[in-house]
């Protein structure tokens, strides 16, 4: 049986004075075979070896209680949002790579973009309601540009909101003012072009178009990187006062407001133009070699079916209200159901070939490491703190205890958790045989 290693509250390895006392001599060997195994062989011929070894402890602020959602995990970094400044952590060690003090207002978010993953987007919100968006550089600090308009990443651009002065006697106070989006380029803030609304802007991410639509359903299709005019045509609002067009997922929606306040809509495919009635489109994702499927039944939502890569077939359905994290273990199916604070509400460890159960996981909580490594951490809460355990070999390997946390991130050889309320520790993960 692994070992299960203490921490306790000052992280220290256990006295082996403390533990438990050699059998009798008189034991039979079967008896004495059981007892080495309950106690993991404690014992000069088979030293423990701790599975966690805590290496940084950092003090995320000067005193009192910090939200736990202070702390963001970024490649190789952790990310910690104070009152006064933005700084950046080694994941490995806990030492100080860059700090960068807040412009002059209040720190709101900070967004990592995949398609750009050495720039962070930091955005500070001020007393009179202003913002301040700056791109900085994950590697170094540095802030490579900055603006004072509220910012839009769409891949590797940021769409700016410019205020456009409308002349008068063209609008009223039921129509909207016209939107204007600077689109620039998000590592250097270069700009590239202007969309002027007419009146509603907005921008196709998974298409990476931009749109410019009319009260009267008019519109204009660009390049969201160049500009160019791909394609013009006309569309209805629903009945009613024009309220907004936007598009994602393939769709265009345009939104009006009835007289006695109802917001009505209308979905339009972008391509066909035809008017969608609902959107019923299943929600396809990559599980593994598979696709996983999330439908909608009459707004209710359907049980995750797992389907066939190249024949969308289906192999097989989940119970309703389970859904699967594909990991480096194996498939995890976690209830969407449960409650949990440190992770998804695990539920079991499936073959995700034919969906049979092949471990219960019941009372784990799983996160997925964020280093892409797909490294499944189950933790779970013990009166003695939290509990950390791997999936090795089929089995849940037990790494350790660690004090009562509020929130952990995990790479494949460290884990980080804020505990203490205003603590974060860095703790190593020991290689195993598998």
């Amino acid at each position: 049986m692994p070992e299960i290693i203490e921490l306790g509250e000052d992280r220290a390895d256990p006295d082996p004075a403390t533990g438990p006392r050699a059998p009798a001599r008189y034991l039979r060997p079967v008896a004495l075979a059981v007892v080495l195994l309950l106690t993991g062989a404690i014992g000069a011929a088979a030293p423990v070896t701790p599975m966690l070894t805590q290496v940084a402890v950092l003090a995320l602020g000067d005193a009192g209680e910090m939200r736990v959602d202070v702390v963001d995990p970024l490649r190789d970094l952790l990310v910690v949002r104070s009152d006064d400044a933005l700084s950046a952590y080694e994941m490995d060690d806990g030492s100080l790579r860059w700090r960068l003090p807040h412009a002059m207002g209040r720190q709101r978010s900070i967004v990592a973009v995949p398609q750009v993953p050495d720039v962070l987007v930091v955005t500070e919100d001020f007393a009179d309601g202003g913002t301040y968006v700056a791109a900085v550089e994950l590697e170094t600090g540095a802030v490579r540009w900055s603006t004072r308009h509220d910012v839009w990443v769409v891949g590797a651009y940021a769409l700016e909101s410019t205020d456009f002065t409308v002349p008068d006697g063209e609008t009223s106070q039921a129509t909207p003012a016209p939107m204007g989006l600077t689109v620039r380029e998000l590592s250097t803030g270069r700009v590239r072009w202007v969309l002027r609304g007419t009146p509603f802007a907005a921008a196709d991410e998974a298409r990476l178009e931009a749109w410019s639509v009319s009260l009267h359903g008019e519109f204009t299709v660009y390049d969201l990187g160049s500009g160019r005019a791909l394609r013009t045509g006309a569309v209805a609002f629903p009945p009613g006062t024009p309220q907004f067009a936007t598009v994602y997922g393939g769709m265009l929606v345009l939104s009006a407001r009835l007289p006695n306040g109802e917001n009505l809509e209308t979905r339009y495919d972008t391509r066909t133009l035809r008017v969608i009635a609902a959107p019923v489109s299943p929600l396809r994702f990559a599980c593994g070699d598979y696709v996983c499927e999330v439908g909608d039944d009459g707004g209710v939502r359907t049980p995750l079916a797992v389907l066939d890569r190249d024949t969308l077939t289906v192999r097989y359905r989940l119970p309703p209200d389970v859904h699967l994290i594909p990991s480096a273990q194996g498939a995890i199916t976690v209830r969407a159901d449960g409650s949990a604070v440190l992770g998804a509400p695990a539920d079991r460890l499936i073959d995700l070939d034919d969906g049979h159960p092949l471990l219960d996981l019941t009372g784990w909580e799983v996160q997925l490491a964020f280093d892409g490594s797909g490294e499944a951490l189950l933790v779970r809460r013990t009166p003695d703190g939290v509990q950390l355990a791997r999936i090795e070999d089929g089995q849940v390997r037990l790494l350790g205890t660690l004090p009562p946390v509020q929130r952990c991130f995990n790479t494949r050889q460290r884990v980080a958790c804020v505990y203490d309320g205003n603590r974060l520790g860095v703790w190593s993960i020991a290689a195993t045989a598998s």
